[in-house]
């Protein structure tokens, strides 16, 4: 059988839910965040990050919510449908290239770039190593060559040389009936040495002077442009299908030991760092003050304590919270010897 609150504990109760509810509105509410940041404030500069949590708490909760929890079905179409409105927002044709990254941002990726010859190098020591590129440069020394003996300009300007070369390809070819796979059997013995060729070329020819003169040029001619312009490159399907594999991916990649040992990595530096800090340095740190914390949160307070209020919820909630304490039996004998 439930317990039966006295009388006198029931207009304490009452008294006290009503009080709450008057602090938490008007100036009242204000005052009572202000006092209570004050009050955390102060604790937390005598307590430390060690003092409250451990790094295995800290371990356990990163990785539930980055691999282990499972997202909701939900999920993947909210990504989606936010795809599809981020293609379509009108603000793609007010905003211009250079409204995101102006000219000095632009100087120092560029700078960066630049600065990073060796990656250069080895991005293009390795395109040239690739299968597909030797068979495009063999491909192109093929039709060269080829073009070279059957259409050659010098023999339409001499007279009677197109007709030589005609009829030296015909001994050829009676002599040499394969003479295009000649051609290609020749082109892959040497083409090691064309490679190579081609690499210092590259190399060459995509110094700092050259890679900064033609990025300028390119930014000279995009940077005014709108966002919108780009558009017709990456239709409104397509970007939803790059967020939905993207996201597919992500949970995949969530799953794997790399990424959970990247988590782990990260509470072990996270906690290396901050483990003996007092929790207010560490609020400090990461650029959230005192005032911050109260204006944020009276930017939220009011309208939602507001809400809760006026369907019954708030003071519901406040009751609930309270009727225990006057339920109680310390209450009961507090006041039968009142």
């Amino acid at each position: 059988m439930p317990k039966k609150m006295s009388e006198t504990a029931s207009k304490l109760l009452e008294a006290q839910v009503a009080y709450t509810l008057d602090q938490l509105q008007g100036k009242a509410l204000r005052g009572h965040v202000e006092s209570n940041v004050d009050f955390l404030l102060e604790a937390g500069s005598k307590l430390r990050l060690a003092d409250l949590v451990s790094e295995e708490m800290i371990r356990a909760t990163a990785l539930k919510y980055a691999s282990d929890m499972e997202p909701g079905p939900g999920l993947a179409e909210m990504v989606a449908e936010i795809a599809r409105q981020l293609h379509g927002h009108p603000g793609h044709d007010q905003c211009t290239l250079r409204d995101l990254v102006d000219d000095r941002m632009f100087d120092e990726v560029l700078g960066k770039v630049i600065e990073m010859k060796s990656v250069r190098e080895q991005i293009v020591h390795d395109l040239v190593g690739n299968p597909l590129y030797s068979e495009l440069i063999a491909d192109v020394l093929y039709h060269g060559i080829r073009n070279y003996m059957t259409d050659n300009p010098l023999t339409k300007r001499l007279p009677g040389a197109q007709s030589m070369m005609k009829l030296g390809k015909s001994m050829m070819d009676k002599a040499t009936p394969n003479i295009e796979d000649a051609i290609r059997r020749y082109i892959q013995k040497n083409i090691n040495s064309s490679l190579r060729e081609s690499e210092r070329f590259l190399i060459e020819s995509l110094d700092d002077r050259r890679i900064d003169g033609v990025a300028r040029d390119v930014w000279a001619q995009v940077r005014e442009e709108p966002i919108s312009r780009f558009q017709d490159y990456v239709g409104e399907d397509d970007l939803e299908d790059f967020f939905v594999i993207g996201f597919e991916y992500w949970r995949r990649l969530r799953t794997t030991d790399y990424y959970r040992s990247l988590v782990d990595a990260g509470v072990d530096f996270f906690f290396n760092k901050y483990g003996k800090t007092p929790v207010t340095d560490i609020i400090a740190d990461v650029g959230v003050s005192r005032d911050m914390i109260v204006e944020d949160a009276m930017h939220y307070l009011p309208h939602i304590l507001k809400v809760l209020k006026k369907k019954g919820v708030l003071e519901d909630w406040v009751r609930q919270t309270l009727e225990g304490f006057y339920l109680s039996d310390a209450v009961a004998e507090i006041l039968a010897d009142a």
